[in-house]
């Protein structure tokens, strides 16, 4: 029963996949992950179903992977579009800077923003070094499912609390996303340009 309530909510019907598709462990797997409602930003929707996709059928190197892109992606992203909302919080070493590779500088800045909480703030930082750069570099391969869901799980979380209608700044009415601020940077950036009014 859980499994259809969690399908139904992101609009998957039993119907649509034969039972003898889905084994225990595929169902298992469905079950450990959590993704953003949906978003706006059509490249970022993909990236979402993609993760979710192969993480399910057990292929845990490319979940890993799109977790990891996905999450280097977004904090360049977001910290390039947001920088400009917090003009009392500058950080002038990244004013007007493009993509870093390092994690650790959109991090803090999103911090300094008040964006990351500083126990989220440091699960990126250390995902950064124990599995990003550990794949990335051709360090040990140790338990690549584990790594796979933490990975998963903070690219979901990241991409909920910018782009995946986060309770924050949204609540639902009558199956609406009606947005509780129109002035929060995120709602400007993210969702206002993809927003239609009706």
């Amino acid at each position: 029963m859980l499994i259809v309530s969690k399908a139904l909510k992101r609009g998957i019907f039993d119907r649509d996949i034969p039972d003898k598709l889905v084994s225990e462990e595929m169902a298992e797997r469905y079950l450990e992950i959590t993704p953003p409602v949906f978003s706006l930003i059509p490249d970022y929707q993909i990236i979402i179903n993609e993760i979710e996709q192969s993480y399910v059928i057990g292929n845990d190197f490319s979940a890993l992977s799109a977790s990891c892109v996905v999450i280097e992606r977004l904090l360049n992203q977001v910290r390039i579009a947001l920088h400009k909302h917090h003009k009392n919080k500058v950080i002038k070493e990244l004013w007007n800077k493009d993509a870093v590779p390092d994690w650790d500088r959109n991090i803090e800045a999103l911090k300094k923003w008040d964006y990351l909480d500083d126990g989220f703030a440091s699960e990126l930082s250390d995902l950064y070094r124990e599995v990003r750069c550990r794949y990335l570099h051709s360090g040990e391969i140790q338990n690549m499912r584990k790594d796979a869901l933490r990975a998963i799980t903070a690219a979901y979380k990241l991409m909920t609390i910018f782009i995946g209608f986060p309770e924050d700044l949204f609540s639902w009415m009558g199956g609406s996303p009606a947005c509780k601020n129109e002035n929060d940077p995120r709602f400007l950036e993210f969702y206002k340009p993809y927003w239609s009014k009706t």
